[in-house]
């Protein structure tokens, strides 16, 4: 999970945050939008040129179409987009289309999130989800157009859940089918929330508080268990009861955008469940490319 400024609070203090590297298939649609820019012979890459670069991206396009997004229409109303701006000068065509700031600041922006979960490569899927976040950019507008939220693309990137998968899938893994919800009455469950790198710790201190009756220290603590250990337990109850509580939560993170995750793991006892844990992630700063991207796209880097 991440905090407000996107700071894990995992790190030693003052200790430098690792550095991060573009997948191949990143650097390959960035020079893509860089390249589609100049084709169109405009001065810069803007966030739509990287969006329209971002359809053939692999990974990217998971996720895209694990929302159902409609690629074949979102290409065609970014082409017209394309050879529509007023806003962004033409070229003479004698000289390569540059990333503009906005450009620079979406891909600076999915950096520090990897950065800020401890990870070491940022993908199409991260500069996707970082589009979304540029909130005043045609690219966002067309992204919520054509259906692709930053809940469900988050939730299939964490979670690798489909848009519109059913409640009925929260039960833990290691717990069998989802017919582990119908278990006769009076057998207990536990109600765990899983990490992920997405929603903020502030959020899941909140759920704890709200739906959970944890008082704010006792909240802080599961928020941090949930972070550092993956998974945490809200609490143990008879299934039925445990059942709804997965539902109120998963209906709160969707109502808030965030892809938390609640599930419950059938026990025939209060003593075979073991207690709660969670999952999340946070923090950032600089990251570099490989030796292979060009000079444009090596000066994305984060200041």
């Amino acid at each position: 999970m991440a905090n407000k400024g996107g700071d894990a609070g995992s790190a030693a203090p003052g200790s430098p945050a690792a550095p991060v590297e573009l997948s191949g298939n990143l650097e390959a649609s960035l020079h893509r939008a860089l390249a589609l820019a100049y084709q169109q012979r405009h001065d810069s890459a803007t966030p739509e040129h990287l969006l329209l670069a971002l359809i053939d991206d692999e990974d990217a396009a998971a996720v895209m179409a694990a929302v159902h997004a409609d690629l074949d229409g979102l290409s065609r109303a970014l082409t017209v987009d394309d050879d529509s701006q007023v806003e962004n000068p033409v070229s003479d065509g004698r000289q390569d289309a540059t990333p503009s700031p906005e450009f620079q600041r979406v891909i600076a922006r999915a950096a520090t999130h990897v950065q800020s979960t401890r990870q070491s490569e940022v993908t199409g899927a991260h500069v996707l989800v970082a589009l979304i976040d540029e909130h005043d950019s045609r690219a966002a507008g067309l992204l919520r157009e054509y259906g692709i939220t930053r809940y469900d693309a988050t939730r299939y990137i964490c979670h690798k859940i489909a848009k519109q998968a059913s409640h009925e899938l929260a039960v833990a893994p290691a717990a069998g089918p989802p017919a582990a919800l119908q278990q006769p009455p009076g057998l207990l469950a536990k109600v765990q929330l899983l990490n992920d790198d997405y929603t903020p710790m502030e959020f899941v201190v909140d759920v704890l508080q709200r739906l959970f009756g944890m008082d704010h220290e006792t909240a802080i603590r599961i928020m941090l268990e949930i972070h550092h250990e993956g998974a945490g337990t809200c609490g143990i109850y008879p299934t039925d009861i445990a059942a709804t509580k997965v539902t109120e939560v998963l209906d709160f993170a969707r109502q808030h955008g965030h892809p938390l995750l609640c599930v419950l793991e059938p026990s025939s006892s209060a003593q075979s469940c073991p207690r709660t844990i969670v999952r999340h992630g946070g923090r950032s700063e600089a990251f570099h490319l490989s030796p292979r991207a060009s000079p444009w796209i090596a000066s994305l880097r984060s200041q």
